[in-house]
């Protein structure tokens, strides 16, 4: 066996070799068998694959950007602003993909005077973001949270993500983080 950077060589002969080929014949089968191809086929229906893959998951994030934007709008129109002119939305989120919850923030965040609190409840995951427009700072935020309930994160004036230790917490820390917003 050689060894040279990133690729490696092995000599085999005799009762290996043959034991070697025949691993590598049925693994070569097997692959075929999985894409219901050819042997000769298995490279051109995996690059296949990975196409189909990579189009799908294009697509997935796509539609999970509209969906976002779409619960953003439905979530702002029911919002009403408070006496400042800022609408803060804080919502405890169950069952989502973790990338929805970024994209949530950022579609709620890019309307003018607006502050979306949220978190997913099942990992305790917790997002605070803002339009620049609002003048809060998302960060100082979060560490006031955290000084009360135990979790780790940080980011910047506008954006701020972590997770609470016990996600059984994340409901209280969303109300705690709203009523600092409102100056309680």
């Amino acid at each position: 066996t050689k060894i040279r950077q990133d690729w490696r060589l092995e000599f085999v002969c005799g009762g290996r070799a043959e034991k070697v080929a025949r691993r590598d014949f049925a693994s070569l089968r097997e692959s075929a068998e999985k894409l219901s191809c050819a042997r000769e086929e298995v490279v051109l229906s995996l690059g296949r694959a990975l196409a189909e893959r990579d189009a799908n998951f294009k697509n997935y994030r796509e539609l999970l950007e509209r969906l976002a934007a779409a619960e953003a709008a439905l979530v702002l129109q029911s919002t009403a602003s408070d006496s400042d002119g800022v609408r803060v939305i804080d919502r405890a989120l169950t069952g989502i993909q973790a990338e929805f919850l970024g994209l949530f923030a950022t579609a709620i965040a890019k309307r003018e005077k607006t502050i979306a609190l949220l978190g997913r409840m099942e990992c305790g995951q917790i997002l605070f973001a803002q339009h620049p427009s609002s003048g809060k700072d998302m960060n100082a935020l979060l560490r006031q949270v955290f000084e009360k309930f135990d979790g780790k994160g940080g980011g910047t004036r506008d954006f701020a993500r972590g997770k609470v230790a016990d996600p059984s917490h994340l409901e209280a820390a969303l109300a705690l983080a709203r009523r600092k917003l409102s100056g309680a």
